[in-house]
């Protein structure tokens, strides 16, 4: 940036951090730049910010994004009062969307004072779940903001999970709830009607590893120039490619899992997110590329994630097309005005679904798609404290406030598409081959495949960059 520039900008009260001054900012784009800084009472600009302000869309047929969650940065002390403010925070956001389920509602208090054989109807969460010593109960402890009790139901089912915030149905008993019916806060059905705009496709791609001696570098090759018009394979869809979103997991990272070390091609963080910047500037301008974090990337493992950290990832907040979230994230995806919701989350929770529910162990499609599925019922990306680690913050942004059109995860390196109340489930492929660490465990990675779908019809399908050619792939649709 050339001085008289900076001094423009010091002269209107703004400071300006060392690494905007590599920037290359257009003279017609300064008076405008400054003003709008002005106009958002901003008086330091650094990197981020930049790439914010230039990168902001406009709503047309190319395609917008609108945030609707999108976490910030705001931190915790982690102390007792900040799990007691987090958990009354899912409590009562998730009983509201049950209020709206159920009338003749009750506290669990007045439920207690009720006499035998009394109807009970109350919401309440799980503290935990057991089966009877001669297993033909399943003992639910329940509680809410003010006090505790027990509901028992002679119906064992896996998919009754601590933590869940569900309503209870039953007759009241001397000491338990005698349970009848158990409602899950679950999704809505979607609209299924087709919007009135053209034919628009978004991509989904997860888990890159760039840095990996594993990672498929070729594959990737073929998509970057399929998505430029070079190869002919379904190129009516790449020219109408408006979204393209990652969720998470960009970058190998660096001491990740055990000897990782071994199998790094690149052993500088800051150089491999250098490495995936010059892939994806490669992507034409006029899609947006949407982009979130995972466990291997350079920000805090606990949830939500925070955005990739500017530091290491400072490469890539000069792609004037990208926009940077938190893991978890829910947007709207406008075309014409027409909006998609999503919810992106790079789905660290669903491997411990796997674990601890048997009937899920095999982490095949349909596994994968059950986890998604039970993830929406409970309203909650993580319903179980300790399926993943969370920051205790005043909201908790794992709560599924607003049913989404489009639920798209990663993480498992496994591809599936699938639809739950015409919510579209979406688990995005990954770009690396199988590491060690898989290979001990038996995990097979499904390599190269990208779901598609079709924002005017909610269609999907997935194309596999593996082979000679781009071609359909049927492995992990399910119907």
């Amino acid at each position: 940036m050339e001085d008289q520039n900076l001094e423009k900008f010091f002269l209107n009260g703004i400071l300006v951090d060392a690494s905007v001054k590599e920037s290359n900012i257009k003279e017609n784009e300064l008076d405008a730049l400054i003003k709008t800084l002005k106009e958002k009472g901003i008086t330091f600009l650094d990197l981020r910010t930049l790439h914010d302000i230039l990168s902001e869309p406009e709503t047309g047929s190319n395609g917008s994004v609108e945030i609707i969650k999108n976490y910030e940065g705001d931190t915790s002390a982690s102390k007792p009062a900040d799990w007691t403010v987090y958990f009354n925070d899912r409590f009562n956001r998730i009983k509201n969307i049950l209020m709206t389920k159920d009338s003749g509602l009750m506290s669990l208090s007045n439920a207690k004072l009720l006499s035998m054989g009394s109807e009970v109807k109350v919401i309440a969460m799980i503290s935990n779940v057991s089966i009877s010593p001669i297993k033909k109960f399943m003992i639910l402890d329940i509680e809410d903001n003010v006090t505790s009790y027990r509901a028992l139901s002679s119906i064992i089912n896996q998919d009754v999970l601590q933590d869940q915030i569900v309503i209870i149905k039953g007759k009241k008993s001397k000491d338990a709830i005698f349970i009848t019916e158990i409602t899950f806060p679950d999704i809505q059905m979607k609209d299924n009607n087709q919007p009135d705009i053209p034919d628009a496709y978004v991509l989904f791609l997860s888990d890159v590893h760039v840095g990996s001696k594993l990672f498929a570098r070729e594959p990737l090759e073929k998509f970057l120039k399929w998505i430029n018009g070079e190869v002919e394979e379904y190129s009516n869809i790449a020219k109408l490619v408006k979204f393209i979103v990652i969720t998470g997991d960009l970058v190998d990272g660096i001491g990740v899992y055990p000897d990782q070390e071994k199998e790094l091609a690149i052993t500088d963080l800051k150089k491999q997110y250098e490495e995936l910047c010059t892939m994806l500037a490669r992507i034409p301008k006029h899609i947006k590329l949407i982009i979130s974090q995972g466990n291997h990337d350079a920000t805090h493992i606990a949830e939500p994630q925070p955005r990739v950290d500017a530091f290491f990832g400072d490469s890539l907040y000069k792609l004037e097309n990208a926009i940077f979230l938190s893991n978890p994230y829910q947007i709207n995806l406008i075309i014409n005005n027409h909006k998609t919701n999503l919810i992106g989350y790079h789905g660290f929770s669903i491997p411990y679904y796997a674990d601890t529910i048997a009937k899920y162990n095999k982490m095949d499609p349909d596994d994968i798609e059950a986890i998604m599925k039970l993830h929406l019922r409970s309203r909650h990306l993580a319903p179980t404290h300790g399926s993943t680690q969370v920051v205790p913050l005043a909201r908790d942004y794992l709560v599924i406030d607003e049913t989404p059109d489009i639920y798209a995860t990663g993480h498992i390196h496994k591809t599936l598409v699938s639809k739950y109340k015409d919510t579209l489930l979406i688990n995005a492929s990954c770009w690396q081959y199988q590491t060690s660490y898989q290979k001990k465990y038996g995990q097979i990675p499904d390599v190269a495949k990208i779901p598609v779908v079709n924002l005017r019809t909610k269609e999907a399908q997935i194309l596999d960059f593996l082979g000679e050619k781009v071609q359909i792939s049927r492995k992990g649709i399910k119907t």
